[in-house]
Parts: structure tokens; C-alpha cells; sequence
């Protein structure tokens, strides 16, 4: 939990120095009056906010972030997406982001902080003593809408706007290689390394979730229909995610290399490959983690990505 401060503590910090010209800016907890452009952002989730912030230009000064088995503090998803790192910026560790350091945040001197659902409101509400502290609600946003909505509130929709019209040109671009892609079906599909429990996505699964809905793919019936976005799915019911292509992913960690994520399938459901018309074909493909993350650059991977499996090749249609 955040380490909460006697008043006599809080008023000893330094204090943000806010930006003279603001703005109402409406988040999921309110509206709040944010610099118009602000010089000094703490996000209080490195993965979901910090890297999307940062490929956009926006100043972030502290993240929260993760612990490994030494206690050692890294970015989820920061080297593999952005290349970057607590120790390669000049951004501040602020604590993980169930266990945020409340004095580690005060002297950085933010003029904005900005949070998600993820965020308790009791820490919510403390953080507002410091600066405007915004909660982005990602999960009801989807991933562009809650990219958009940072870089507006961080000053940089404009670099965001470029990023976006790049990426919907080259989207038309892989629907103009392919036809009509309501043609091709594709399953989403998620397996742990251990090989004990398989998740199927009709959407939900970052980038690659986005690029799927984005450029008209079809989804077989039993994925289409799911009552939730992601569901935990029967070995014995796994005929029925016959598609053109199946995508599964791998984290590019040593317990979840291609290999071990490959022969988890195995475990799951043996034999699942002489199941599935798409692994007999070879169009059962891992894409690397970077492909469900939260960036700008993740969203260009997946799309790269999809564009050299499906476009690039011929293939056995299911």
C-alpha cells in the first residue's frame, strides 16, 4: 500500500510547480484543472501508461513499475518495446503500482500524475495534494482511444495524430494485398508455459486484438460469440478454434521461449496440432509479447506482423 503522510510531513515536501496556463481536462474521476502543456508527468503503471507516454514525447519524470527476484525495479515491457529502462532515462522509480512511494512522487515535483482503474481512490485522492492526479480507464477505452486520451492530456496529440495516420495507411494498405478480410478467419489464443490453462481472445489482447478488429478479419463462430472478451478454453473443445491462421505468443523469457510455449500446447491438449487444419498447414504462428503490448510500436509489430503472415505467402484457406 502507498505509504500515506502526517500533514506536517506533506507540507515540508516540495511542492509541484504548476504551469500558468491550464485547462479543464475530464477523466474517469472528474474534471481537473491540467497544465496546457505539462513539464513534469508521473505515471503510475509503466507498461499501460509510461511507454505510450514516452514514444509520444511527453515528458514523464517517474513511473512505477516492477520488482524482479533481487528487488532490482524495471519497466514491464520497456526494453522489449521502447528500449528503455529506469536505468537507461532519467525517469524515477515511484514504487510498484499496488505499492507507490507517496514521498518518492512529491519530490519529483509533478505538475501531473496520471493513473487508471488499477489505481485505489484513497491513493487517488492523496496524490491530488501533490498535482492533478487523472484516472484513464484503459480497460474501457481500448488501446488507441486510451492512447489518444494520454497524449492529449500530456500535450502530445499531435505527434499522436501522425502516428495514428500512419498506421490506418498502412492497415489500408494490407486490406488493398488482401481482398475482402472478412474472407480469413483468425483465433487469438494465449498459453502459459506450464501448458495448464489456454486462453482464447475475441478481443482484449492489446495491439494485436486492435489490428485484427481494425483490418476486417473474421473470427471462427465459437470465438465471435463469446459472452466475454477472453475466456479460459476446454482442451476438448479445441477443434472449434479452427481458423485460416492461429496466432499463440511468446514472452522472449527463458520459461517462455517458442519452444516452451510450442510444446505447451502439447501438454494442454495432446495432439492438438493433427486437431487443428491450421497447424497442419503451418499457419499456427508465436508472435513475440511485443504484439499484445500498449504502444504506438507495438500496434506497428502487429500489424508488420500479420501483414508478412497472411499478405506475404500463399496459404491453405481452412
Amino acid at each position: 500500500m502507498i505509504r500515506f503522510l502526517t500533514i506536517a510531513l506533506l507540507m515540508a515536501l516540495p511542492m509541484a510547480v504548476h504551469a500558468e496556463d491550464t485547462r479543464p481536462f475530464t477523466a474517469d474521476n472528474g474534471t481537473f484543472d491540467i497544465p496546457v502543456a505539462p513539464q513534469r508527468i508521473v505515471a503510475l503503471n509503466d507498461q499501460i501508461l509510461t511507454l505510450p507516454l514516452y514514444e509520444m514525447g511527453a515528458p514523464v519524470v517517474g513511473s512505477a513499475g516492477r520488482l524482479d527476484a533481487d528487488g532490482n525495479a524495471f519497466m514491464r515491457g520497456g526494453m522489449d518495446t521502447l528500449g528503455i529502462d529506469f536505468s537507461n532515462t532519467d525517469i524515477a522509480f515511484v514504487g510498484t503500482f499496488n505499492g507507490l512511494d507517496f514521498e518518492a512522487i512529491a519530490a519529483l515535483e509533478p505538475d501531473l500524475i496520471i493513473g487508471g482503474p488499477y489505481t485505489d481512490t484513497a491513493v487517488v485522492d492523496q496524490l491530488q495534494s501533490i498535482a492533478p492526479t487523472l484516472v484513464i480507464d484503459n480497460s474501457q477505452l481500448g488501446l488507441v482511444d486510451t492512447i489518444r486520451t494520454l497524449a492529449d492530456a500530456s500535450g502530445t496529440a499531435a505527434t499522436f495524430d501522425a502516428r495514428y495516420d500512419r498506421y490506418l495507411d498502412n492497415v489500408a494498405r494490407l486490406q488493398s494485398f488482401i481482398g475482402d478480410p472478412s474472407d480469413i478467419s483468425v483465433t487469438l489464443t494465449f498459453m502459459f508455459p506450464q501448458g495448464e490453462e489456454l486462453w482464447v481472445y475475441k478481443s482484449g489482447l492489446g495491439a494485436i486484438s486492435q489490428v485484427i478488429a481494425d483490418v476486417g478479419f473474421s473470427q471462427p463462430e465459437a470465438v465471435a460469440t463469446l459472452a466475454e472478451s477472453q475466456i479460459s478454453y476446454s482442451a476438448e473443445l479445441i477443434e472449434n478454434l479452427d481458423a485460416d491462421f492461429i496466432f499463440g505468443f511468446y514472452r522472449q523469457q527463458p520459461d517462455a521461449t517458442p519452444q516452451t510455449v510450442t510444446a505447451a500446447y502439447e501438454t494442454f491438449a495432446p495432439g492438438w496440432c493433427q486437431a487443428l487444419t491450421a497447424c497442419q498447414n503451418g499457419q499456427f504462428i508465436l508472435l513475440p509479447g511485443l504484439t499484445f503490448g500498449s504502444a504506438m510500436a507495438s500496434l506497428d509489430l502487429a500489424l508488420e506482423m500479420v501483414e508478412t503472415h497472411i499478405a506475404a505467402r500463399p496459404f491453405t484457406p481452412f
